[in-house]
């Protein structure tokens, strides 16, 4: 009887060490960059404030300033701007893509990223933390602006 208890006691120290289905889940966070232009596909509702962004279609991450403030903007991927290009939105180009945008998240940077009344691409870091998504703007004169969602099934 000793001898069975002490193969199944070895039996499951072996299965406990070797299943991965026993242990610890690995919390991997996945970070993905996005160059000016390059389509945003988020796989799961992404919340900020108000702003609720839906999954199921891509999006361009621009940002626009006007007298109201600095957005990220989600646009249609049919928004197309040259990288590096300034679109003022008094232009028939800047009132074109006015009718290309989803979301407007609203962002305070500390220096100005664009002058007022243009829209521009940006370079885009997204970090996917499970319940949490941020999209940090890379390449600006603002280090560290970051948008941090509330991620939603």
């Amino acid at each position: 009887m000793r001898r069975i208890r002490m193969i199944a006691a070895m039996s499951l120290f072996v299965l406990a060490i070797t299943s991965t289905g026993l242990a610890a889940p690995a919390n991997k966070q996945r970070t993905v960059t996005y160059e000016p232009g390059q389509q945003f596909c988020p796989a799961r509702v992404l919340v900020v404030g108000k702003v609720v962004v839906q999954p199921g279609r891509c999006y361009t991450l621009l940002v626009l300033r006007d007298n109201r403030g600095t957005f990220l903007v989600f646009a249609s991927p049919e928004a197309k701007i040259p990288p590096g290009q300034l679109v003022r939105l008094t232009t028939p180009a800047g009132a074109k893509l006015r009718g290309h945008i989803f979301y407007l998240v609203p962002i305070v940077p500390t220096v100005a990223i664009v002058p007022v009344g243009t829209i521009t691409n940006i370079r885009v870091r997204s970090e996917d933390e499970g319940p949490r998504l941020s999209l940090t703007i890379i390449g600006t004169p603002s280090p560290n602006l970051a948008v941090i969602f509330t991620v939603r099934q």
